[in-house]
């Protein structure tokens, strides 16, 4: 893993210095998780897309809120409505291909939505849905960000990033974080958020899981659904032809030795996905293993796993409701599995 001190190349880093100033501009026009939350209702970015409809079918009643319904809601505005963004801000969003500009209406090419102090940068909720869609985060992407217990690691790798949810919900988590996608648009958005974001510690790169890298104290991935019992790839393509939905097939079979690997001594990974992936994988490894289900019976299972490769031999697992005050798996969940009974 490459020390990581921004952008390497001149270029690259007057790149990043203006997107982070644009990114900064944004959240002086009211493009915060506050603001969203008092815009929407709601601060969980996954619970959005089902308010966003409604809300952007009435006109924008503040500047801040002009700002959240082009760039989160995806609305076309004219230019009058955003009253609170200068000029200059929009000619730069125009010129970083993040805002299309026809006459005076204006319409985003991508969602910026905020998360924390940072922005995440993703497919509008109605691109149309096509093998290389950066979706827009779900509950799996804030499981597996609350999921990591608290601590500073030196490095990070966070295997299929997408957007890179995860390292820009926790970015104090590491002093280096290198994250990776095969989606190069994925790859793309994720540098954006990143860049937008001011969190020039993160490297973003293509590739596969089983790419040779250096190893990292913690290691992270939300996995795809795995293939249906058979083998019938094909169908679950269909069903689901966006990219970081489903698994080609083998992806959990390289998956387990690929973080085996990427772990460094003393260190750990965490991993939601399907539980029917996910708890086969861990009773095969060695170490301790801890596994929060937080599905309940009936239904199609998930969970998050943390492991770690070279601590003593354990295995337990722990199943809870999710609740309005913990509506997402937490490093409490661990400790509860690992409690000495």
């Amino acid at each position: 893993m490459r020390d990581l001190e921004g952008p390497a190349e001149p270029a690259e880093r007057a790149e990043f210095a203006a997107l982070a100033a644009l990114g900064a501009q944004l959240r002086g026009a009211g493009l915060t998780a506050r603001a969203l939350a008092a815009w929407a209702g709601t601060g969980r970015i996954a619970a959005l897309p089902a308010r966003l409809e409604a809300i952007a079918a009435a006109p924008p009643p503040t500047p801040a809120a002009a700002v959240l319904a082009l760039l989160v809601g995806g609305a076309e505005l004219a230019r009058d409505r955003l009253r609170g963004v200068p000029e200059a801000m929009l000619e730069a969003l125009v010129g970083h291909e993040l805002v299309e500009r026809a006459g005076d209406r204006l319409r985003a090419r991508l969602a910026i939505v905020p998360l924390g102090a940072a922005l995440v940068v993703c497919d509008r909720l109605d691109a149309p849905v096509e093998r290389d869609l950066v979706c827009w985060p779900d509950d799996s992407s804030h499981h597996l960000a609350t999921a990591i217990p608290p601590g500073r690691r030196a490095a990070w790798l966070d295997l299929g990033c997408g957007s890179a949810f995860a390292p820009l919900a926790r970015p104090e988590l590491a002093a280096q974080i290198a994250a990776v996608d095969l989606n190069p648009r994925a790859v793309r958005c994720a540098r954006l958020g990143a860049a937008l974001s001011g969190i020039a510690h993160v490297a973003i790169d293509t590739g596969d899981i089983g790419d040779p890298r250096a190893a990292a104290d913690l290691v992270t991935c939300n996995a795809p659904m795995p293939e249906p019992p058979g083998g019938d790839s094909a169908r679950l393509r269909a069903a689901m032809p966006e990219l970081w939905r489903r698994a080609d097939p083998g992806f959990f079979a390289r998956l387990w030795p690929a973080i085996a690997r990427a772990v460094r001594p003393g260190g750990m990974a965490v991993v939601h996905g399907a539980l029917d992936a996910v708890q086969p994988a861990l009773a095969a490894v060695a170490g301790e293993r801890a596994l929060a289900i937080y599905t309940p019976d009936g239904v199609p299972g998930f969970a998050v796993a943390w492991w770690r490769p070279d601590a003593p031999a354990r295995f337990a697992a722990v199943r809870r409701a999710l609740t309005p005050d913990r509506p997402h798996v937490d490093p409490a969940d661990r400790d509860a599995a690992l409690a000495p009974c």
